[in-house]
């Protein structure tokens, strides 16, 4: 039965009045009177000790156990009577009633024990905790400010580092690549103020290294490298002071300093190499070899040849500008010599060349280039025509007979392949009689277009011809350009070739006018006229734009044989005429500041020497603006077609040479193929897919070249003629495996026809 409010509140006042005896006691102390008798009461104080089966009663309480609990197998006593507890009335209050009441501990628990002691204990331990509790906010918070600003410098400096290197690729300038770093550096940690820099500058043989200090006590270091081969690096590291707000106390008051390193990397040859090979082939147990050379004479590289397999130099020698990568040997076996990067000299080198080595355990992953999107519709090979368009050929074009073939800007899919082995194939616009590099007044001895031995060269003549004008008297000079337009797109874009070679006519009669004969070159629609008056310094010009005459009829490569004829006789190639009389009637004068293609307009710049004896002339170099080449690969144009300095979104008439699963390219040594691709293209001049695992074979009668990258990542290339790259640069080659055989070639690098990359990187 359930006990009531009354039998409740009794059994609280007779437990009450237990406590308050046991209080007494713990107060008095153990041996005043007072509290004997309260020990005396209480059941269970005996001092012997319990038996295990004895009765619990007279038994000395445990230290901190409390006396006061009823057994659950007898009625609880009232404290000195020895007998249950009742309620008011006289009747038993049930155990369950006390059983939920609150405890209160033994007197005896603490028995024995100094408080002074206590107090001084506590004192130490608080000590410590507050110790070890500020270390724990120290970590917690500064801890976190530490990882915070750490990992903010770390991204400033990856910035700078990239700013620096891409900066350095645009401009070619340290000094405004190490401007942008500081620059990019600044902004992404918000100090807006201008730092206090050692000042910019170039690096020579020695590194160029230069401190800036910001208003907040941020410090910048830039180290810039020259590092030949492998391009250019820039070490950026910064150092920042924290300010600590609990972390002194562990410090002894000193604040730390944080810091973060990045290197950037640009124009790596690592990544961009002159010669690499793909294939493992005599690594890991595997026998052949990734690079076979086997010729006689000597490969002359510069740049970098890679190999992710062996290299055999197994006749004929290897000369590199650079360095050699072979992943499972070092050195390698055979007549190998490192010489000095860039200019090809021997060892020892002088700045700013940088001698090349050899080194082992690089891999070169395949950089997956795409393939060309713009592919164009169905085409095939003319009968005769000697301009070719791009587009989709499903049928395989086989080219010997000594014929031209101009090859107008775009992709060429070639599905079942390509064979030349005995005609010029190019898409380089050249003008009618190119001058002597030296003399602009005599005929280059090799015109580009009678390369392989075909006649396709232009010429052009001046004659006096009675007219309905007086010009002014004296000697006139004259030059002619050739002039075409190709399109990507669904944009034209004119090209203008370099001017020929100067041919003067003294103008002495009255109604003397002038008559221009012209041979057609391959490829022009039309020709500039450039004439420079007698007022001029003859052929020394100034020349300013007088005319254009346009090209009437079809190139073909029905009847070759007398090509160049001013007068036709024959020539299949076609020549146009005109007479020049109000055009050169005052006021027609030279004027440098008409725009390309008006009249009055200077023409573009001339062609230079050839890269060696025996070659045609090269294009003119790059230039500002519409300064220098205006028609082939030194050629930079926006999108609108307007003239820019390169680098720039078009290269008008570049081409691509694509050959799909099942499509070769073969060039034999009794043709030529001297092709440049451009900035539209990634500048891949000739590019097969993974899934393509022919055997290329590159030869070469007297004048070839890839102006751009050979990517073929599946399949082999051998290059069987010395006459192959004859180009001042090219975009490198990179195919499954390379083999070398015959008279050895020359090959030089040049990142300004490589793909992009080689971009700047973080490399650390």
């Amino acid at each position: 039965m359930s006990a009531g409010p009354r039998e409740r509140g009794h059994a609280c006042r007779q437990l009450g009045l237990a406590v308050h005896h046991r209080a007494e006691s713990a107060r008095l102390g153990r041996n005043h009177p007072t509290a004997q008798r309260a020990r005396g009461r209480v059941p269970g104080h005996g001092r012997r000790r319990l038996q295990r089966g004895q009765s619990g009663r007279g038994q000395r309480p445990v230290a901190g156990h409390d006396p006061f609990q009823p057994r659950p197998d007898h009625a609880d006593r009232r404290a000195g009577d020895g007998q249950p507890h009742r309620d008011d009335g006289g009747r038993r209050i049930p155990d369950r009633v006390l059983d939920g009441l609150p405890k209160s501990p033994s007197p005896l628990a603490g028995e024995g024990t100094s408080t002074q002691a206590q107090g001084g204990q506590a004192i130490v331990l608080i000590a410590l905790m507050l110790t070890v509790l500020i270390g724990m906010v120290a970590i917690a918070i500064d801890g976190s400010r530490a990882y915070a600003v750490r990992r903010d410098l770390q991204a400033a400096a990856d910035a700078a580092a990239l700013a620096a290197a891409d900066k350095l690729q645009q401009t070619g300038s340290y000094v405004a690549a190490e401007q942008a770093a500081t620059t990019i550096f600044g902004t992404n940690l918000r100090l807006y103020s201008s730092p206090s820099c050692s000042g910019y500058g170039t690096p020579g043989a020695s590194p160029w290294t230069v401190t800036c200090t910001f208003s907040d006590g941020t410090v910048l270091t830039d180290v810039a490298r020259v590092m030949g081969p492998q391009g250019s690096r820039f070490q950026l590291t910064a150092t920042r002071t924290l300010q600590l707000q609990f972390g002194r106390v562990l410090t002894n008051g000193a604040n730390p300093t944080l810091g973060a390193t990045a290197h950037g990397d640009v124009n790596n040859l690592l990544y961009t190499p002159t010669v690499a090979a793909l294939d493992g082939a005599g690594c890991g147990g595997t026998g052949g070899n990734s690079i076979s050379i086997s010729g006689s004479g000597t490969l002359n590289v510069i740049g970098d040849v890679v190999s992710n397999g062996a290299i055999s130099v197994a006749a004929g020698s290897l000369r590199v500008g650079g360095d050699i990568y072979s992943r499972c040997q070092s050195p390698v076996s055979g007549s190998v010599t490192n010489s000095c990067y860039p200019s090809g000299a021997s060892a020892p080198c002088s700045y700013p060349d940088l001698a090349g080595a050899t080194r082992a355990g690089n891999h070169l992953a395949d950089p997956h280039y795409p393939a060309p999107s713009v592919l164009g519709g169905s085409q095939g090979l003319p009968s005769s025509n000697v301009i070719v368009q791009p587009g989709i050929y499903s049928a395989l074009p086989v080219l010997n007979g000594a014929h031209c073939w101009f090859l107008a800007g775009g992709v060429y899919t070639f599905q079942a392949g390509a064979i030349n082995t005995g005609d010029f194939v190019s898409n380089e616009l050249k003008p009618p009689d190119e001058p002597d590099a030296s003399n602009t007044q005599v005929r280059a001895t090799n015109q580009f277009w009678r390369s392989s031995g075909v006649q396709c060269d232009g010429a052009f003549q001046v004659n006096k011809q009675t007219g309905p004008r007086d010009l002014p008297f004296g000697q006139w000079s004259f030059v002619i350009t050739s002039v075409r337009t190709d399109t990507y797109n669904g944009v034209s874009y004119t090209r203008e070739s370099a001017p020929s070679m100067c041919r003067s006519l003294n103008l002495n009669n009255h109604f003397d006018d002038v008559q221009i004969l012209i041979s057609n070159p391959p490829g022009a629609t039309s020709f500039n006229v450039y004439a420079a008056p007698p007022s001029s310094n003859g052929c020394n010009g100034p020349f300013g734009l007088a005319t254009n005459i346009p090209v009437v009829g079809s190139m073909t490569n029905a009847n070759l044989s007398p090509c160049p004829n001013v007068n036709g006789n024959g020539c299949s190639l076609g020549n146009e005429s005109a007479i020049l009389s109000s055009q050169l009637d005052s006021p027609f004068a030279p004027n440098g500041a008409a725009a390309p293609g008006t009249t009055g307009a200077y023409p573009p710049d001339a062609e230079t020497a050839p890269l060696t004896a025996g070659l045609p002339n090269q294009n003119p170099a790059r230039g500002v603006g519409a300064t220098g080449d205006r028609a082939n690969e030194n050629n930079c144009k926006s999108v609108a077609n307007a003239y820019m300095t390169c680098p720039g979104p078009i290269t008008p008439g570049a081409v691509e040479l694509n050959f799909p699963a099942g499509g070769c390219l073969t060039t034999g040594n009794g043709g030529d193929t001297y092709l440049f691709s451009g900035y539209q293209y990634n500048w891949v001049s000739l590019y097969e897919p993974a899934s393509n695992s022919c055997n290329n074979t590159l030869g070469a009668m007297s004048n070839s070249a890839f102006i751009g990258l050979i990517y073929c990542p599946s399949a082999s290339v051998s290059i069987t003629s010395p006459y192959t790259f004859e180009a001042a640069g090219t975009g490198g080659l990179i195919a499954d495996r390379v083999n070398f055989t015959g008279s050895l070639p020359s090959i030089a690098f040049s990142s300004s026809y490589a793909p992009v990359p080689p971009a700047s990187r973080i490399t650390s």
